[in-house]
């Protein structure tokens, strides 16, 4: 593991949040005053709630990691009704906000802001479902780690469900389907209001969709469900009109 990646990855995110508060604007805030409200409303978001509703989450401990700013995990606590919920990530920013957000929308959610790959053993086999986002498992460099620590923080029979941005969507910003990286995004991370700025250095990895169903099978999680779609999930505009190429993908996934 490479520390120093980490740890510029969060001063990067640490940066960005602020331009994605200020392109929110406390809509945020705002919106969560209101029971009915969810951030789960995107156009591609009807493929995600489709897939959750074949999962019964009544009652349930459910993670997301990361967890950005909280918003989507939030959203499924009250889509769900689930029980409690953990949320973790890198930034600090994104923790602090998603704290707010919580006590705004008065739901039992914490909130973790640490390197996941960090994580003591405190929540082994907590979960009975966990969530991965899009624009998450670019920012880890070697996804056996990272799944090592999903095996073991899910329950025997634990679910997982990744809705992610395809590797295919990231060749533009990489040299080859087939190099791993580092990458870096030198205008920024505000992909809420789409300023460009001179960022801190980060680093992301490209990895081949072998790469992810192989960690999976290694680490002993079951693919249940895989599909692929022409639905851009990231508001790139060098994708308006795009479908010939998958863009983004579901699946579903149990401890075995």
């Amino acid at each position: 593991m490479n520390e120093s990646i980490f740890e510029r990855n969060r001063a990067a995110w640490n940066e960005a949040l602020a331009y994605h508060q200020k392109a929110r604007n406390n809509a945020l805030q705002l919106g969560f005053e209101d029971p009915e409200f969810s951030t789960l409303d995107r156009d591609c978001d009807g493929i995600l709630m489709g897939m959750l509703d074949k999962i019964d989450l009544r009652g349930k401990t459910i993670a997301q990691l990361p967890c950005n700013n909280g918003r989507e995990l939030l959203s499924l606590i009250r889509y769900f009704d689930a029980n409690e919920a953990l949320g973790i990530d890198i930034s600090d920013a994104a923790i602090e906000e998603a704290r707010q957000l919580a006590a705004i929308a008065g739901l039992n959610a914490q909130f973790l802001r640490t390197n996941l790959l960090e994580l003591d053993d405190e929540y082994n086999h907590a979960f009975d479902f966990i969530y991965i986002s899009e624009g998450s498992l670019q920012w880890f460099p070697d996804l056996d780690e990272y799944f090592a620590v999903i095996t073991r923080l899910l329950k025997n029979d634990g679910q997982i469900l990744i809705f992610e941005i395809h590797p295919f969507a990231y060749i533009k910003d990489a040299s080859s389907y087939f190099d791993k990286g580092p990458y870096s995004y030198e205008e920024g991370l505000d992909y809420v209001g789409g300023v460009a700025y001179e960022a801190k250095e980060c680093c992301w990895f490209m990895h081949r969709m072998s790469d992810i169903l192989g960690a999976l099978r290694r680490n002993r999680i079951e693919v249940l469900e895989f599909d692929e779609y022409g639905v851009e999930m990231a508001n790139d505009p060098a994708f308006q009109g795009q479908d010939k190429l998958p863009l983004s993908y579901i699946l579903t996934g149990k401890k075995k």
